[in-house]
């Protein structure tokens, strides 16, 4: 199986490399023959940070990559080898507090993530000798600020899927079961569901890290009479609407729903796209999952810093119990132990029961015993008894 490319990536990333193939328009030869061997590089896996993943870069990489050198290019307009802490420190400051804006007037967002690539650009330089200065070392990656998306409750969900047509309908359900990736959910074949549409296999082939076996428990009955009133086949792709039509009928519903206010996560709901359905689906199994292995596994996760953010967000940064204190093997031990305590009880209780009956048939006994031969024995009797006909026991 293939993956599915439904941005185009790899088509944006050729037509660029063929318009640029005697160098990058707008800068000087010495720059972008440096970044056209950078690029070159990492489409190749060549020369990739030793702590970083290793192979080829995705052609989704490769375009964010060609876009933000191109900037570090525009703005200094001096040898990028070049560069000094200054001029870099400076760089990221402004971008940071709105001094340096984008082309159309807008502030930078997840500045971070150009702080980390330029890191990297600059540990490439010294890694194929083109500098010996480390002027990115004190650069920080953190922003302090969350992404902003839209955020919605699972009632909230619902409305929106169940006042979307249908189509729209089973897919935004399945994206919400799943928790999928938009470059996953596109690439997702009919012939990846089993057991009745109760199960879906996210091949490794088209998965961001690695491939894996879900049960579907919201979506299955309604992907099943999709596929059936669509008349799809084995090999046809569920996803049947472009992403951009996806994202355009999102944005309508959403306004017309919820309006144009700004969701408890800061993006307003009429900007809602399909990638805000995957936030939305993390947050709804967070809450039902026993561990965050299970959670990490389902949405595809290899670090747990992902669970942490959406742990804060939903407020459960600190809500652990004492019952989350015992661990598995302690608990069957302790499950167990109560088994026993619950037979031994049952043991005592039959037992003391038996003894009661014994105890009435005693004292049944001893009364008629008395009624029909009256005896006392040879203690001291009160006073009230004196007069009474009496035999000793002796």
């Amino acid at each position: 199986m293939t993956k599915r490319d439904p941005y185009h990536h790899k088509e944006r990333w050729e037509a660029w490399k063929a318009r640029n193939i005697n160098g990058i328009k707008g800068i000087s030869k010495h720059n972008s023959d440096i970044l056209l061997s950078y690029l070159t590089d990492m489409e190749l896996g060549k020369n990739v940070s030793p702590v970083s993943r290793k192979g080829e870069r995705s052609y989704i990489r490769l375009n964010s990559l060609k876009a933000r050198m191109r900037l570090f290019a525009e703005y200094f307009g001096k040898n990028l080898d070049q560069l000094t802490k200054d001029d870099i420190h400076n760089f990221f400051y402004n971008m940071r507090n709105g001094t340096l804006r984008r082309k159309d007037g807008k502030l930078y967002q997840a500045v971070g993530e150009y702080v980390k690539d330029f890191k990297a650009f600059w540990s490439w330089l010294r890694r194929t000798g083109r500098t010996n200065s480390d002027i990115a070392l004190d650069l920080r990656r953190s922003d302090d600020r969350k992404p902003a998306w839209v955020y919605l409750t699972e009632e909230e969900i619902k409305t929106l899927a169940n006042q979307a047509n249908s189509d729209y309908r089973a897919l935004i359900w399945l994206m919400y079961d799943t928790g999928m990736r938009v470059t996953e959910a596109y690439s997702i074949r009919v012939c990846d569901f089993a057991k009745d549409f109760t199960q879906l296999n996210i091949q490794k082939e088209y998965a961001k890290t690695f491939g894996r076996i879900i049960k579907l428990k919201l979506c299955h009955s309604v992907i099943r009479e999709f596929v059936k009133f669509h008349k799809l086949g084995p090999n046809d792709f569920i996803f049947i609407k472009k992403p951009n039509t996806f994202n355009k009928y999102l944005r309508t519903l959403a306004k017309t729903i919820f309006g144009s206010s700004e969701s408890p996560a800061r993006k307003p709901y009429d900007k809602m796209r399909l990638y805000d359905i995957r936030h939305n689906a993390c947050c709804y199994w967070l809450k039902r999952y026993p561990t965050i292995t299970g959670l990490m596994y389902r949405m595809g996760w290899s670090e747990e810093k992902e669970v942490k953010y959406y742990s804060e967000f939903l407020g459960q940064a600190d809500s652990i119990d004492d019952e989350h204190m015992v661990i598995t093997e302690e608990k069957n031990i302790y499950e167990k132990d109560i088994e026993l305590l619950k037979k031994d009880r049952e043991k005592t209780n039959e037992l003391v029961t038996e003894l009661i009956k014994e105890i009435a048939d005693l004292r049944t006994s001893l009364k008629n015993e008395i009624q029909g031969k009256p005896s006392c024995s040879m203690e001291i009797v009160p006073a009230y008894s004196v007069g009474l006909p009496c035999q000793s026991s002796l």
